[in-house]
């Protein structure tokens, strides 16, 4: 995606943030000099995927993530706010990145008729919009509930919050003018090259975030009727009606393709590269990454990492059959660990190298080989995330670790087919194991392992649990257990299972508004159940 500079600046100026939420009157000298050329579009489609990547980025630090996390231990205190139902974690969340992405849809929109292209071309960029604005408002929805519509541009007043229903109407109603998205197979720029990267939205995409927003609908707005809506639109990616996805052959290569870029079972990504100015930790994933991913030569196999899951929810987890237990961790079977330097890199591993065939120059003494009693060793090493990326230190002289070169998958084919089995499993439909018994296969290797209500029990719970281990570190288990209900959201901590049921009805699983959208607007009402706290 090629980032234009004069694009994102021009957007600056016509996208501010608002006190309570982000519209500016328009400039028509300045906007009518700009919007000529298909070179000018493209620049506002770039930068609104620039804002639309910030927004998701931006998510890893808000605390319905955080609460959703399956770790044992942390060392960062805003997981356990998030799971402890603080206050402060959660009346602190800003809506404002949400609104800039809406905002900068709108500026496209309202303004398309001002580009002397062909209706086709125009086509191009309004689809690439009312994705976006889908998108932003079925985020609104799922963490505050109730949040103000925009209406365009060119609108002043002040706006209070709409009701959660008018919300997911909203994100629907741009969701489903996105099909008309062409295929990602058949996305192609103005000048009829194919899109570089999935981020860009697709028909797959468009049919994805429908998926999401009906089954999520179907669920807070008690409406069952809406897990057929939301079963149909899974069947059309599974069956290929909106583009070509097809599952990766087994998890090794769900850690080493899908989790990458551009894979075939990906369905809508956002896109990074490591010569981004990103720091790490904007990498969703780079919080679970520690040794032997990080090979800086503070790391080493012992040292307790930040986000630690032990070995035995591991086998807790996953039978030592499953395939995903060795390909999203590793040396959990080991007896010893050894680490030595090899030149200017650290290496472990679990078969002692010979002698002569490691460096002296650990900086902890002139050992030049450690042993490690895996034994003695808690927790588990998290290998899901394989395409770390270093820096020469001249320094020092060695490598040191600064992030991960991978997209953020943010859906994939394999988070479908178990959406379309919760759809099914809530619908009662005979069905409804078929795309878990799919999933499984995968894991496995075999058929062996298909779902057995004497074995397994309770259908909905099995799926769910599915979802858990196949998508372990992708951060989708807080809005999936709410979705499954409120005796799912009750696992999470002992707060959340002391909720009540007026509680949960007052907002206690929403966001509460933030600070400054009171600011010059009186129509603004905090969250009722946050409120309480805040006087």
């Amino acid at each position: 995606m090629r980032r234009l500079i004069y694009g994102i600046m021009v957007l600056l100026l016509f996208a501010r943030c608002a006190d309570f939420i982000d519209v500016v009157p328009e400039n028509s000298t300045t906007f009518t000099s700009f919007f000529q050329t298909v070179k000018d579009a493209e620049a506002l489609l770039n930068s609104l995927k620039s804002q639309e990547r910030k927004m998701v980025l931006n998510q890893i630090y808000e605390p319905h993530i955080s609460a959703g996390l399956l770790v044992d231990s942390t060392q960062n205190l805003g997981v356990n706010r998030a799971k402890g139902l603080d206050v402060n974690a959660y009346t602190q969340v800003n809506w404002k990145e949400y609104y800039r992405t809406i905002n900068y849809a709108d500026v496209i929109l309202d303004n398309l008729y001002r580009f002397p292209l062909s209706d086709d071309i125009l086509e191009i960029y309004a689809l690439q919009a009312y994705f976006s604005k889908g998108l932003a408002y079925y985020y609104l929805a799922q963490r505050w509930g109730e949040v103000p519509i925009t209406k365009g541009t060119t609108y002043f007043d002040k706006i209070a919050k709409s009701s959660v229903y008018d919300v997911l109407e909203e994100a629907t109603k741009w969701a489903l003018k996105a099909m008309d998205l062409p295929t990602w197979e058949n996305l192609k720029d103005s000048d009829g090259k194919q899109r570089g990267t999935k981020q860009y939205a697709s028909k797959g995409a468009a049919a994805a975030l429908l998926a999401h927003i009906y089954s999520w609908r179907a669920e807070i707005e008690g409406k069952p009727e809406f897990w057929a809506e939301a079963e149909k639109y899974c069947s059309m990616i599974i069956n290929g009606e909106v583009g070509n996805y097809q599952l990766a052959k087994d998890p090794e290569e769900v850690c080493t393709g899908v989790l990458l870029r551009g894979h075939a079972e990906s369905i809508w990504e956002i896109y990074k590269t490591k010569t981004e100015m990103l720091t790490p930790e904007a990498y969703f994933q780079a919080q679970f990454v520690e040794f032997p991913v990080k090979k800086n030569s503070q790391m080493n196999p012992s040292k307790w990492p930040m986000y630690a899951i032990r070995k035995t929810t591991v086998n807790t987890m996953y039978d030592k059959e499953d395939l995903r237990r060795n390909a999203y961790f590793t040396w959990l079977d080991a007896d010893s660990i050894f680490m030595y330097s090899q030149g200017t890199e650290l290496v472990a591993d679990t078969i002692r190298p010979k002698e002569g065939s490691y460096d002296n120059d650990l900086e902890n003494g002139d050992i030049g080989l450690l042993t490690f009693d895996n034994d003695d060793i808690e927790f588990a090493y998290v290998n899901v995330f394989r395409n770390a990326f270093y820096e020469f230190d001249a320094w020092s002289g060695k490598l040191n670790y600064q992030g991960m070169d991978m997209d953020k998958i943010v859906w994939r084919l394999a988070d479908i087919l178990l959406l379309r089995a919760e759809c099914r499993a809530r619908q009662n439909l005979p069905n409804a194991a078929d795309d878990l018994n799919a999933i499984r296969e995968r894991a496995y290797g075999n058929r062996l392992h298909d779902y057995d209500p004497a074995r397994d029990g309770d259908l909905q719970y099995a799926i769910f649990h599915e979802r858990e281990k196949e998508l372990f570190f992708e951060f989708d288990r807080f809005y999936a257990l709410r979705r499954n209900g409120l005796d799912y959201v009750r696992k999470i901590s002992p707060q959340f299972e002391a909720l009540t049921e007026t509680d949960i009805k007052n907002g206690a699983l929403y966001y509460g508004v933030p600070n400054d959208a009171f600011t010059a607007n009186d129509l603004m009402r905090q969250n009722v159940y946050w409120n309480e706290f805040l006087q």
